[in-house]
């Protein structure tokens, strides 16, 4: 499943990915309300995490044109703020459960668990499927074809991210902050190794998706006739 994290404290941001991640979710992060909005609105997630105390718009604000645009998503606001008015105000305008910080990572993790279990229908998450490419998040295994080979770490998650985001391009940047993190020093060149390695892996097991660079935009998944 896929969380999109919009808090604008990076060390926050991380261990929150961090520890999503080893439950086996996919985490995207957002660090400005407006930023976040942008993601929300043009991609599916499963659940979003939002902090109030954000820049160029705030978590309320945010919250708002979610619930006016994409209301199935379920969203825990996560603020520091732990008046009561504040509380109300956030479920009031449509938020699914609060979290006042500081939290311990297990609440968090628990949260989120019951919200996604109350509010998400999918039949089998862990599967992800474009073309004749099938991708198992728990093993790490990619099939076609009756072919299969086992990926892990940052292939894993670049193919994960690409899945998840099949009907978009997905920009160089937003990969290399997703895979290595926004305090890292890893430059796109990373990416392009990674996305070598995974259109071998492709090719390896015969599938018919393709990793189409756009050029000054990133990559996206296409399915060759």
């Amino acid at each position: 499943m896929k969380i999109l994290i919009i808090e604008d404290e990076y060390s926050l941001a991380d261990a929150i990915c961090e520890i999503l991640q080893k439950e086996k979710f996919l985490v995207e992060i957002a660090t400005d309300g407006q930023e976040g909005e942008d993601l929300a609105l043009t991609n599916d997630y499963d659940l979003i995490l939002l902090d109030i105390m954000l820049p160029s718009k705030n978590g309320f604000a945010v919250l708002q044109t979610l619930r006016e645009e994409k209301q199935d998503t379920p969203v825990i606001i996560l603020t520091a703020k732990s008046e009561i008015g504040d509380k109300l105000k956030g479920l009031e305008n449509g938020a699914d459960d609060y979290i006042t910080k500081p939290f311990h990572m297990s609440e968090l993790v628990a949260r989120v668990k019951v919200v996604l279990k109350r509010n998400c229908h999918m039949e089998n998450p862990n599967l992800l499927t474009f073309g004749d490419l099938t991708l198992n998040r728990t093993t790490g295994k990619m099939q076609a074809k009756q072919k299969e080979i086992a990926i892990n770490g940052k292939e894993l998650e670049l193919l994960e991210t690409l899945l998840l985001n099949q009907k978009q391009i997905v920009g160089r940047e937003r990969l290399a902050n997703k895979i290595w993190g926004y305090n890292s020093e890893a430059e796109y060149n990373n990416v392009e190794v990674y996305v070598s390695f995974l259109r071998k892996k492709l090719k390896l097991i015969e599938s018919n998706v393709k990793i189409k660079a756009v050029r000054g935009l990133g990559y996206q998944l296409e399915v060759e006739a």
